[in-house]
């Protein structure tokens, strides 16, 4: 599957070097990032910036990655989210979250999932920001 070229990947993690690497495979593969390492930040781009796609990092900062993924989805209910957890644990199941991988899953699996979730991601036809 090849990446749609206009598609706006958003990452959210905690750590900078996470975002960077992240961002990084998906620009390699033609789409556009924008990174968020805090709360705040993560909110703001999903209201403004509409991406067609979340990642989001397990454990982020002070809170989980899956609260950060319901309250995105709270915003952004057709946005699917991919959770990044370095944990070997399962994640609880929730909703928020389309699809979970560990960091250890490398990054032709995370690739994979971004394809997968942005191929069955609902068209945002006039959801655009302007």
């Amino acid at each position: 599957m090849s990446p749609d070229p206009t598609a706006v990947v958003l990452c959210v993690a905690a750590e900078q070097l996470s975002l960077m690497v992240r961002g990084l495979v998906l620009q390699s593969e033609g789409y556009e990032v924008l990174s968020a390492s805090t709360l705040e930040d993560a909110l703001n781009i999903a209201v403004s910036r509409n991406p067609e796609l979340i990642v989001c990092e397990q454990p982020f900062g002070e809170i989980s990655g899956i609260h950060l993924a319901e309250m995105l989805k709270q915003l952004n209910s057709w946005t699917p989210i991919l959770l990044i957890t370095g944990i070997m644990e399962a994640a609880p199941p929730t909703m928020a979250v389309d699809a979970i991988m560990t960091k250890l899953d490398g990054p032709e699996a995370f690739l994979r999932n971004v394809a997968a979730l942005l191929h069955q991601s609902p068209s945002k036809a006039g959801s655009q920001a302007a």
